[in-house]
C-alpha cells in the first residue's frame, strides 16, 4: 500500500514551497516534515554527502519519509545516501560510504504529531588521529521537528499490523491495542451526530458528519465525498445545542440523517462518482443504528428511554439516553449523567455503568471478535479529554485497567465511531470533537505498528 504512495508524495516534496504553513491545502505531513528537517541538516552545516540513518516503529513509515527527505536534500546538492543499518552502526556505515556528514533520526507519531529527533554529526575522520576516530566539531546540531499529522501518515504507520484472524464464532486471537492518532477532518460548524459504514458497497467505510443543517460524507482520507443541505419543516421544539440522529443503513446502503432542527428525517443515497448525496425518503423515528429507533425529546439533546429494535421488539432503558452503540448484540446506552446502561444481548438485563463520557461506543479493536467498550472523559470541561478502551471481558469492565488510552486534542469529544476505512477487517476509531472557537474536528486513530 505504501509503496504506491511513493510516487505522490515524492512529487509533492518537489513542489513544496520554500515555506510550509498548515492550511486546507497542505501537502501531506510526512512532505511537510521532510522540508523542515532538510531545512534543519543543511542548516548544521552539513558537507555533502549526508548518510541518514531512520529509526521508528513503522517500517512503511520510515522508507516513505526517507525517500521524500533524500528527495529534498538532493534539491540541496547534499548527495544523500539512506542507509538500513543499526543505530550502533550508523557512523562505521555512513563512513564506509564515503559519507562527511551523518543524520540520525527517530521518525514517531505521537499526540497527533509526526515528529523527527535526532542529531547531525560529521564523520570525516582526521588522519593524525591514530586508532581512535575523531569528529570534526561542525557539523553538530540537535533535530526536533514536527508537523499534525494526517491519514496518510496513519495508513503507513498501521502497516506491519496482522490482520483480523476472525473467521466465525467463538473466541479469536486477540492483538493488542496500540493507537495512533491525527487530525481526519475539519467542519466550520458544531457536530450533531457521527456515524460510519460503506456507503456505496466497495468494503471500506466512509464517515458521515451532521451539524444543525448538512450532511457531509468523508472518504478514508478524510477529503469530503459529498455534502447536502437539509431540507423540511422546522421542528416545534428545537435544542440548543447542535444535536441529531445519524446512521449507515444496509441492503441498499443508505444514509439516514435527522437534526433536531427538523421534523423529520431524511434517507440519502451516496453517489461517489457525482460526489452527491441523494434523498430518496424521509424518516418518522430517529435513527439509533442499521436497525433500531428512538424518539427525541422535545427541546432536550436526549433520546426518550424507548427504543425500537431491529426485530420489531421494544426495549425501555432505564432513563433517557444521549448515546447509543449497537455491535454483536450489544447494546449501550449512555445517559445524562455518565452512567449507562449495557446489554450483553437484548433480551438480557442491563449491568449498569458509571464514568462514561459522552463519546462512547462499542467496537472489536483487538480482532477476538468480541467488542471493547470506548469511552471518553465524563467531565464536561476536561483537559484534556482523554479516549479509553475497556475490555468487555469481565462484568465490572470499568474497575479493571484499560487496554488502552491516551490523550484527545483541545475539546469536547462528544463523539465515538468505530471504521473499517480500508476494507482490511481492522477498526479505526473516529472522535468527534466540539472546539473553543464554534467549530468541529474529527480525529482519527488507527491501529499502529508494533
Amino acid at each position: 500500500m505504501s509503496r504506491s504512495l511513493l510516487p505522490l508524495l515524492l512529487v509533492l516534496a518537489f513542489a513544496l514551497p520554500a515555506r510550509a504553513d498548515q492550511d486546507d491545502g497542505a501537502p501531506p505531513a510526512s512532505a511537510r516534515l521532510a522540508l523542515a528537517v532538510a531545512d534543519a541538516i543543511r542548516g548544521a552545516p552539513a558537507e555533502a554527502p549526508v548518510a541518514i540513518v531512520l529509526t521508528g516503529s513503522s517500517a512503511e513509515l520510515r522508507r516513505a519519509f526517507g525517500t521524500l527527505l533524500a528527495a529534498r536534500l538532493s534539491a540541496m546538492n547534499l548527495a544523500p545516501v539512506v542507509l538500513d543499518v543499526a543505530p550502533e552502526r550508523a557512523e562505521a556505515a555512513a563512513r564506509e560510504q564515503g559519507a562527511r556528514s551523518l543524520a540520525r533520526l527517530t521518525l514517531d507519531v505521537e499526540g497527533g504529531e509526526l515528529t523527527a529527533r535526532g542529531d547531525v554529526l560529521g564523520t570525516w575522520v582526521n588522519f593524525w588521529s591514530g586508532r581512535t576516530p575523531t569528529r570534526p566539531p561542525k557539523p553538530a546540531a540537535a533535530v526536533a521537528e514536527g508537523v499534525e499529522a494526517d491519514a496518510t501518515v496513519l495508513a503507513l504507520a498501521s502497516v506491519g499490523m496482522p490482520a483480523s484472524t476472525a473467521q466465525g464464532p467463538g473466541p479469536q486471537q486477540r492483538r493488542p491495542v496500540r493507537l495512533l492518532g491525527a487530525v481526519f477532518a475539519r467542519l466550520e460548524t458544531p457536530l450533531g451526530a457521527l456515524a460510519a459504514g460503506d456507503l456505496d458497497g466497495d468494503g471500506r467505510d466512509e464517515v458521515a458528519a451532521l451539524t444543525e443543517h448538512e450532511v457531509v460524507v468523508f472518504g478514508a482520507d478524510g477529503r469530503v465525498l459529498a455534502r447536502r443541505e437539509l431540507e423540511g419543516t422546522p421542528a416545534a421544539a428545537t435544542t440548543r445545542e447542535a444535536f441529531g440522529a445519524l446512521a449507515v443503513l444496509t441492503g441498499p446502503p443508505r444514509l439516514a440523517a435527522w437534526s433536531t432542527r427538523y421534523a423529520r428525517g431524511e434517507v440519502m443515497v451516496l453517489d461517489k462518482a457525482k460526489g452527491t448525496l441523494r434523498a430518496t425518503g424521509t424518516l418518522d423515528a430517529a435513527p439509533l443504528g442499521t436497525g433500531e429507533r428512538g424518539a427525541f425529546l422535545p427541546g432536550q439533546t436526549l433520546f426518550g428511554p424507548e427504543v425500537r429494535l431491529a426485530d420489531g421488539r421494544a426495549v425501555t432503558v432505564s432513563s433517557p439516553f444521549g448515546t447509543a452503540s449497537f455491535a454483536a448484540q450489544r447494546m449501550l446506552f449512555v445517559h445524562a449523567d455518565g452512567t449507562a446502561s449495557l446489554y450483553a444481548r437484548p433480551a438480557s438485563a442491563p449491568a449498569k455503568l458509571a464514568g462514561l463520557g459522552a463519546g462512547s461506543a462499542l467496537g472489536d479493536l483487538d480482532g477476538d471478535g468480541v467488542p471493547e467498550l470506548l469511552t471518553t472523559s465524563p467531565q464536561f470541561q476536561p483537559a484534556p479529554d482523554a479516549l479509553r478502551v475497556l475490555s468487555l471481558s469481565s462484568d465490572a469492565p470499568m474497575a479493571h485497567e484499560p487496554l488502552w488510552q491516551g490523550a484527545l486534542p483541545p475539546g469536547r469529544a462528544l463523539y465515538v465511531v468505530t471504521a473499517d476505512l480500508d476494507g482490511d477487517k481492522r477498526r479505526e476509531v473516529v472522535v468527534g470533537s466540539w472546539k473553543p472557537d464554534g467549530t468541529s474536528e474529527l480525529f482519527l486513530l488507527r491501529q499502529g505498528a508494533p
